[in-house]
């Protein structure tokens, strides 16, 4: 499914993630501690994002059924782009996640909610904004999930077959000594090459002055933009013509004060407020994500890694081309940008003689889940403070040292 949408919040409607709260309150499951965790993950997604993306950006993900949790993305929208979202989860009941896009204020303003499996959508606003990507599944649900993210420029390449090189004039460049500067950028290319609409709309002008020599006024929607597309060398359409993105409006040339240049399209886009630099409304972007931080096989499994505390059990939530995000011993989420799963774990301490217990957390309130034997086989997989994480007869949990 691909669903294109703008800013727009329904405000009567109830999201798809707030019914299934609604549903856990009516079944009196959000009084559970599994359920106070799920709905407490979702309220920790919004207010400390786990990550702030890089674009393009991917990112594997894998929710493990006994851990409720949410993860979030912190990202910036340009007001001269647009963001692609593609999402695809698997497992074995073929279930989806909560999608929600927030804008990052302080009311977390939702603008995109939807409960959904596989989905690609396109987000556009008129404005830069910080965003907040959250995903999510319901409660005790195995479930693997990629994001991906790529920004494209709002409007399509006005000349055919064009590239970023092609640009070779930029904005504000200084013109009859330094008297007016560049409104727009320059396109060049063979004489003759089609001039293409970059988005939707209808012919405003058609007309030949001074400067642009034979141009085209676009304009879009009601209230749009107004594109200008000058020194043409042929114009192809009509004024009052309703164009679709790709048709052709005319052809390069070197018209009006461009008769002693190479042939070019001078670009420009005008607002109320008069010409604003289109340079990265048209320039093609790199959407190819980097290189995920770690590999996705090792999500859902439990490492040891090295901290500050210690040499401590973690779960691994998801990998990305920007980060490695894990829950810590104690079910927070940590970020890090480097992880080591081939060192050997060296413990030079021993469980103290007199335990008994394995208990589940590395305090003496934890609660116990196992019996204890010393002079039984046991693995000693890490340690923080007075404990030792350890695993005997397929049980792993936590001791006190020696």
């Amino acid at each position: 499914m691909v669903f294109v949408f703008t800013s727009c919040q329904t405000i009567f409607n109830i999201s798809p993630y707030e019914s299934y709260v609604k549903s856990l309150e009516t079944s009196g499951i959000s009084k559970s501690s599994m359920g106070k965790k799920w709905i407490s993950s979702g309220q920790n997604a919004l207010l400390k994002p786990n990550e702030s993306v890089k674009l393009p950006f991917k990112s594997e993900i894998f929710f493990r059924e006994i851990a409720p949790n949410a993860i979030s993305y912190r990202l910036k929208y340009e007001e001269y782009a647009k963001l692609t979202f593609k999402i695809t989860s698997k497992g074995k009941d073929n279930n989806g996640v909560y999608v929600d896009i927030f804008v990052d204020n302080p009311n977390k303003s939702r603008v995109k909610n939807f409960y959904v499996k596989d989905t690609i959508f396109v987000y556009e606003d008129n404005n830069t904004q910080n965003l907040i990507l959250r995903i999510q599944p319901q409660l005790l649900i195995n479930q693997y999930v990629t994001v991906e993210i790529i920004e494209n420029p709002k409007l399509a390449f006005p000349v055919k077959n064009g590239s970023n090189k092609d640009i070779q004039s930029f904005w504000g460049v200084e013109r009859d000594g330094g008297q007016r500067r560049h409104e727009g950028v320059d396109i060049f290319n063979k004489k003759g090459t089609p001039i293409l609409a970059v988005e939707d709309g209808t012919i405003a002008r058609v007309e030949t002055n001074i400067l642009g020599g034979k141009v085209v006024w676009q304009r879009l929607g009601s209230f749009g933009q107004s594109i200008y597309y000058a020194h043409l060398d042929s114009q192809a359409v009509s004024a009052g013509q309703a164009v679709k993105k790709g048709d052709i409006v005319g052809f390069m040339g070197n018209t009006g004060n461009a008769k002693y240049t190479a042939s070019h399209l001078h670009f420009g886009i005008y607002t109320g407020s008069g010409a604003i630099d289109p340079l990265l409304y048209i320039q093609k972007r790199d959407t190819i994500p980097g290189k995920l931080k770690l590999s996705e096989k090792y999500l859902g499994d439990e490492l040891v890694i090295k901290t500050e505390n210690g040499q401590v059990p973690v779960n691994l939530l998801s990998v990305s081309s920007g980060a490695i995000n894990y829950a810590d011993y104690l079910g927070n989420l940590q970020s890090i940008n480097h992880m080591n799963t081939n060192g050997k774990i060296k413990v030079k301490f021993k469980p103290n003689p007199s335990v008994q217990n394995i208990i589940n957390e590395p305090f003496s309130e934890g609660i116990p889940i196992a019996k204890f034997n010393v002079k039984e086989t046991f693995k000693i997989l890490g340690y923080v403070d007075n404990y030792l994480y350890l695993e005997q007869n397929d049980v792993k949990g936590w001791v006190l040292k020696e």
